[in-house]
């Protein structure tokens, strides 16, 4: 049913992986970790299941990354970012940390009752681990992992919720962000501070739609510290699937002498399109099963960046 091929970026693609999730987790509140090992969550009748880590065990970045963008820049679409088995959660660069999933709290969300009638969802929470402190170099701290939301059936066949029609992202602004004074040789361009996340939904036919967010903060010494970009929400509607696999890609990083940390996302199914959503369907190609290489590392990159292209100046 998933058969589709990465959809990649400079920080990760996507695969289709698929193991069996048996055990049940705490059916309002648990871990990310507890999900990864099995764990699964069932709400208003939508099962969330099959929680797999996305990420290489190894990932270019530093004076590897740069080495082949200087000498071999075509290579870069053939990297490998995704692991298509024993794929881990997070990655961090220079003096940012790996998030840890014992310390990401999923809390399961029932249904709205002022969007009716079917809007069940996840709500990801993890400040103390999506954060990055850069000290005196650049830092960046990069998550990935993905899970399967399926409509479940009673004992005589019958579904027990509403198609799966649409999906949301929300970002949390957590407010805990600094950014250094310019430290560039130039004195012109920039620090910066910020985090953004990506989502993916693949159903029976290949890709449907993705989501972006992300906040950016800036500093130019002319001008003092001014946040630049803010797109906290984004949603997108599909036609009826009884099941889709959601990709989800966060980053968070700032240059030197800045931080900044990322409090939760919440992703639900079915709600009303946020405000300022639509998704990421205008940049991305038709419904594909097999992206072609080429355009991997284009693809995502542009998506990393439509996080922060609809801002909202302060």
């Amino acid at each position: 049913m998933y058969g589709f091929q990465p959809i990649a970026c400079a920080a990760a693609a996507l695969v289709c992986l698929y193991t069996a999730a048996p055990a049940k987790a705490d059916p309002t509140s648990t871990t990310l970790e507890a999900l990864l090992g099995g764990g699964s969550l069932e709400i208003d009748g939508v099962k969330f299941s099959n929680f797999t880590p996305l990420l290489a065990p190894e990932i270019p970045f530093g004076s590897a990354l740069l080495h082949t963008l200087v000498t071999n820049p075509g290579a870069l679409s053939t990297m490998p970012l995704i692991a298509t088995t024993g794929g881990v959660l997070s990655h961090a660069f220079g003096n940012a940390t790996p998030a840890v999933a014992s310390s990401i709290t999923v809390s399961s969300l029932s249904d709205d009752l002022a969007t009716p009638p079917f809007d069940p969802g996840l709500q990801f929470t993890g400040p103390t681990t999506w954060s990055v402190t850069a000290g005196t170099i650049a830092s960046l701290q990069i998550t990935g992992f993905f899970y399967d939301v399926s409509r479940e059936k009673d004992a005589t066949g019958a579904f027990l919720s509403g198609p799966i029609r649409s999906a949301s992202l929300l970002q949390d602004a957590a407010v805990k962000f600094t950014v250094g004074p310019d430290s560039f040789p130039s004195g012109g361009l920039p620090d910066f501070a910020g985090a953004g996340a990506l989502q993916f939904l693949f159903g029976a036919h290949g890709l449907i739609d993705g989501n972006a967010t992300g906040e950016l903060f800036a500093r130019f010494d002319f001008v003092g510290l001014v946040p630049l970009f803010s797109q906290l929400s984004s949603g997108f509607t599909f036609p009826d699937e009884d099941s889709v696999r959601v990709y989800n890609l966060i980053a968070v990083g700032a240059s030197s002498e800045g931080a900044y940390t990322l409090g939760a996302l919440t992703e639900r199914y079915d709600p009303p399109v946020p405000p300022g959503g639509g998704g990421l369907g205008p940049f991305l190609p038709g419904t594909i099963d097999v992206p072609e290489p080429a355009s991997l590392l284009l693809l995502a990159t542009a998506a990393f960046g439509l996080g922060f292209s609809r801002r909202r100046l302060a």
